[in-house]
C-alpha cells in the first residue's frame, strides 16, 4: 500500500469489489486456479463474508463462509478490505481506479464487480418497527424483535416475504402477508405452485393476502401504520402491526458505476457476456450485479439467485486469467468480446426456497409463459413449463427432487433454438 495525494493508493492484479458469496467464490476459485498475482477484495459491509438465504429462514444458522462453506477468502486473497463501500470506477489506458471511501483508491488490471443488490423501501417507509431483512445486521435486528404473539405485516409475497412468513409463524407470532399481485409468487412461480404455497402457508397460520396494494408505511402512535388502497367506501384501510417487514425485492448495487461508461440493463445490473465480461475492457460482473448473456435463452438473464453466486464464478474465472495473461493493456474492444476457447458457459438457473417445513425447487425459466404440466400425490409435486414450440423452459416442485434434476439435465443439453450467440448483442 503506498501513498498519494488522494489518500491511501493500493495496486492489484485483480481487485474485486463485493465481499458476498459472488466475490469470495472468485477470489478463491481465481488463486486455486493457479493464480500468482495479486489480489484485492473489497466489500461494504464490515462482517466476514457470509451466505445471505439462511437469514430469512433460519435464524440461527451458521452464515460465515468460511466454517458454513469452506470459502476462506483471507487464505486467498492478498488484501481484504471489509466496511468500504465503492464510489466510483474510472477506466484508462487499460488500467482501473476503484474509489474506496474511507481506504482510498485501489488500481488493479481488472475488476470484478460483485456487489450484489439492494433491497426496495419506497421513500418514507421507515421507522420504528419497521424493517429490512437484507443484511447480517438486518436480520439480528428483525428476528431479535418477533417474539410469541407479535404482529408482523409482510409487504410482499415474493420469495423473501414467504420465507420469513412461515419462519415468523413458526416462531408464534401472527403474520399477514400483503401482496398487490392476485397470486404470491406471480410471474415468478405458475399459478398452480403459487397456490400450493399459499396453503403452506396457511396451515402454518399465516393469512395471505393477495390483489391488496400497500400505499403507505408511516410511523404511528404506538406503532408502525400500513396503508392499504382505498376501499369501495372510499376510505383507505389502516392496519396497526407491531412490526413490519418490507420485502418488495432488490435491485441491483450499482449505482457507484455511474459515468464509467459500464452498459447496464433496465434495472441497473451490468450487462455481461456468458464469461463475465462487461461491455468496458478489463470489467467483469457476476452474481445480483450482472446479467448474464444466455445463448440458451437467447437473452440476458438477470441475477438474484443464489445458484447464480455460486456457479458463475466459475465461467467468469478463465476469462479473468486469460485477459491477464493476454497483452490486455493494448486490446481493443474486438479483442475483449472474441469468444474464448472451449464450449460457451451457460448455467441453467436454479433455486431452492425453504417456506417452512417445505422445500421448493426449481430450474430454468419456471416463471416464463407456457403450457404447464402437473402431477401430484398426496405428499408432492411438479410442474414443468414449455414454450409454444414445445421446448422445455423450466420446472419446479416439491418432493420431486430427482425430476427437477432431470430437467436440470435437459436443460443444460439442450441446444439453443436459433445460433447460438456467445456475446452480447453488439451496443447491449
Amino acid at each position: 500500500m503506498r501513498g498519494s495525494g488522494l489518500g491511501c493508493f493500493v495496486v492489484a492484479d485483480v481487485l474485486v469489489v463485493g465481499a458476498g458469496l459472488a466475490g469470495a467464490r472468485v477470489v478463491t476459485l481465481l488463486r486455486a486456479a493457479g493464480f500468482e498475482g495479486g489480489i484485492t477484495l473489497a466489500g461494504a459491509e464490515a462482517d466476514p463474508p457470509y451466505d445471505r438465504p439462511p437469514l430469512t429462514k433460519d435464524p440461527g444458522a451458521e452464515v460465515d463462509l468460511r466454517p458454513a462453506m469452506g470459502i476462506d477468502v483471507w487464505g486467498a486473497a492478498d488484501e481484504v478490505l471489509l466496511g468500504v463501500p465503492a464510489r466510483g470506477l474510472a477506466v484508462a489506458a487499460g488500467a482501473a481506479v476503484v474509489d474506496l471511501a474511507a481506504a482510498g483508491e485501489v488500481a488493479a488490471d481488472a475488476v470484478v464487480v460483485a456487489t450484489g443488490a439492494s433491497p426496495i423501501r419506497p421513500a418514507g417507509w421507515a421507522g420504528p418497527g419497521v424493517h429490512l431483512l437484507h443484511t447480517r445486521a438486518d436480520a439480528a435486528t428483525f428476528w431479535g424483535a418477533v417474539q410469541p404473539g407479535t404482529r408482523l405485516a409482510v409487504v410482499g409475497g415474493g420469495w423473501i416475504g414467504c420465507e420469513v412468513a412461515a419462519t415468523a409463524a413458526g416462531r408464534g407470532a401472527r403474520v399477514t402477508v400483503l401482496e398487490g399481485a392476485e397470486r404470491l409468487l406471480a410471474g415468478r412461480v405458475p399459478g398452480l405452485v403459487s397456490d400450493r404455497i399459499a396453503q403452506w402457508l396457511a396451515a402454518a397460520g399465516v393469512e395471505a393476502r393477495t390483489g391488496c396494494m400497500v400505499t403507505a408505511v408511516r410511523d404511528g402512535e404506538g406503532g408502525p401504520r400500513v396503508i392499504l388502497g382505498a376501499t369501495s367506501a372510499g376510505a383507505p384501510e389502516v392496519l396497526a402491526p407491531d412490526l413490519v417487514l418490507v420485502a418488495l425485492g432488490v435491485r441491483p448495487a450499482t449505482g457507484w458505476l455511474g459515468g464509467c461508461g459500464v452498459a447496464v440493463s433496465g434495472a441497473g445490473a451490468v450487462l455481461v457476456d456468458p464469461w463475465g465480461r462487461s461491455s468496458v475492457p478489463g470489467v467483469f460482473a457476476v452474481g445480483d450485479a450482472a446479467a448474464r448473456w444466455s445463448p440458451r435463452a437467447g437473452r440476458h438473464l438477470e441475477g438474484g439467485h443464489w445458484s447464480g453466486a455460486m456457479d458463475h464464478p466459475a465461467a467468469l474465472v478463465p476469462a479473468l486469467q486469460a485477459w491477464l495473461t493476454a497483452g490486455h493493456r493494448d486490446a481493443d474492444q474486438r479483442a475483449w468480446s472474441a469468444p474464448l476457447p472451449g464450449a460457451v458457459p451457460d448455467p441453467v438457473p436454479s433455486l431452492f426456497s425453504h417456506v417452512g417445513e417445505h422445500v421448493l425447487l426449481a430450474v430454468g425459466d419456471v416463471g416464463a409463459a407456457g403450457e404447464v404440466a402437473w402431477d401430484e400425490d398426496e405428499h408432492s409435486f411438479a410442474a414443468s413449463v414449455r414454450g409454444a414450440d414445445g421446448r422445455l423452459l423450466g420446472a419446479c416442485g416439491s418432493g420431486r427432487p430427482r425430476a427437477i434434476m432431470a430437467a436440470r439435465r435437459a436443460l443444460r443439453d439442450a441446444a439453443p433454438a436459433g445460433p447460438v450467440a456467445p456475446s452480447p448483442p453488439a451496443g447491449a
